[in-house]
């Protein structure tokens, strides 16, 4: 496997240039300016968690706890014994005032059409999400985020490690059959079983580290996957826009299968190739 660790890392970068370098030719970066305005950078700590919101409940992998029991875990936590990982927590379920210090999303992350009224349920592909861990801990599965959207990772407290390769290495990373087709059969990809999985040594990707204050964007089709270097927190949004619409109407499409023929039909009619990117922009 050839990994490298060149990936941009960009400052005071407008949207124009943004759009041309990265979001268009669906090239990753690294953003170390786009959450200066968030309060919850420097505030978002596990002691903060532990201290303001304890009593909230949580569950990770079918265990249920309090916050304040996580984040004990999270503290203690070693690469030899793991602490539980929370992940995709959606932040619409904890207390409202939350969402104000993540707000407003980067400019990045805009337009974003899943926030569009077209969605009936908008409000699921659309979610802020957040993800608390300590040191050893890892997102289990590689992967590429769900209906080809864009994913845009806010590191706010302590040290990730990324790992990502591009849509074009997907044949080395085993993807797994029908709507998990986004997800890699290969448990652990830096020591992958090469008996069971023999092209996975030919995968080539980028390995990297993010920071407090740094906003990874991971493009539409890019498997990732990460490990956590010390007590963690992260946000994440998804969005879709121009540079995913097609990938992304096509897999939505897709999805609506378990829905009424009615629902089907009239999103269908909504998301036609020749008015997909006007509709969103007008709602």
């Amino acid at each position: 496997m050839i990994l490298t660790t060149a990936i941009d890392r960009r400052d005071n970068l407008g949207r124009e240039a943004f759009e041309r370098e990265y979001l268009r030719p669906l090239v990753p970066v690294v953003l170390t300016d786009a959450i200066e305005h968030w309060a919850a950078l420097g505030k978002w700590t596990p002691e903060f968690f532990r201290t303001s919101y304890g009593d909230l409940q949580v569950e990770v992998d079918g265990e249920s706890m309090l916050l304040r029991e996580l984040v004990e875990r999270v503290e203690a936590s070693t690469p030899e014994h793991p602490a539980p990982y929370l992940r995709n927590q959606a932040l619409a379920e904890w207390p409202p005032e939350l969402l104000a210090d993540v707000s407003p999303m980067p400019a990045c992350t805009q337009p974003n059409w899943l926030e569009s009224r077209v969605f009936p349920s908008r409000g699921d592909l659309s979610a802020t999400e957040v993800y608390i861990g300590g040191s050893g801990a890892s997102f289990p599965v590689l992967h590429y985020d769900n209906l080809h959207t864009h994913a845009f990772l806010m590191q706010l407290y302590g040290e990730k490690e990324y790992l990502a390769f591009p849509p074009d290495q997907a044949a080395f990373l085993y993807p797994r059959d029908g709507i998990e087709r986004n997800r890699s059969r290969i448990g652990d990809i830096l020591d992958p079983d090469l008996d069971a999985f023999p092209l996975a040594d030919r995968a080539e990707g980028v390995r990297f580290r993010l920071g407090p204050g740094e906003t990874l964007f991971v493009p539409a089709g890019w498997w990732h996957t990460a490990r956590i270097l010390s007590p963690s927190v992260t946000v994440s949004i998804n969005a879709v826009n121009r540079a995913n619409g097609r990938s992304f109407r096509r897999d939505y499409l897709e999805s609506l299968r378990g829905h009424s023929p009615v629902v089907r039909a009239g999103v269908g009619a909504v998301l036609t190739l020749g008015s997909f990117a006007k509709v969103f922009e007008m709602v």
